[in-house]
C-alpha cells in the first residue's frame, strides 16, 4: 500500500497534521539481535531474529493551548487497549519500506511545557511523542 495522506493512526484515531511538526517527524524499524557477539578476532557473530519493532516520534507545535491539547490526548487515550501500558494498535508510516507498519506500541511518558498561563487557559511549548513496537513480523 503506497503512502495514504497520513503519518500514524493510533488505533483508529488518525493523528492531524495540525499536532505534527513534520520537520521533527522520525521513523524507523529497528532490527533486533539475540546474544550476538564479537569472537576474539573481532568477527561480529549476529543472531538477527525476524521480529523487529517500530518506532515513531515527532515534536507537536508550540502553539497548542489546552482545548486543543486535550482533543490530542484524549483521542489518544481512548485507543489504548492497556491504559497502564499506554499501549495501542498503532499504523505509522515508514519511508524504509514505502508502506505502513501496523504493530502494538507503548507511549513513553510525556514531558509538558506551560509558555503561558492565566485564569483562563494554558499554552503550551512543542512536546515529544513517540509510540515504541512491541515487536513483530512485517511484510
Amino acid at each position: 500500500m503506497a503512502y495514504s495522506g497520513f503519518l500514524i493512526k493510533v488505533g483508529n484515531y488518525t493523528v492531524p497534521f495540525r499536532y505534527i511538526e513534520a520537520k521533527k517527524y522520525k521513523c524507523g524499524i529497528k532490527g533486533q539481535d539475540l546474544d550476538s557477539y564479537r569472537d576474539a578476532n573481532g568477527v561480529l557473530h549476529r543472531e538477527a531474529l525476524s521480529n523487529v519493532s517500530i518506532k515513531t516520534e515527532w515534536e507537536t507545535p508550540g502553539d497548542i493551548d489546552e482545548k486543543a491539547l486535550r482533543a490530542l490526548m484524549d483521542n489518544i487515550r481512548s485507543q489504548y487497549s492497556h491504559a497502564i501500558e499506554k499501549k495501542s494498535l498503532v499504523t505509522a508510516w515508514m519511508p524504509e519500506i514505502g508502506n505502513y507498519v501496523t504493530m502494538d506500541c507503548y507511549m513513553p511518558d510525556v514531558e509538558y511545557q506551560i509558555d503561558y498561563a492565566d485564569e483562563w487557559t494554558v499554552q503550551y511549548g512543542s512536546f515529544r511523542l513517540a509510540f515504541i513496537g512491541y515487536g513483530g513480523v512485517i511484510g
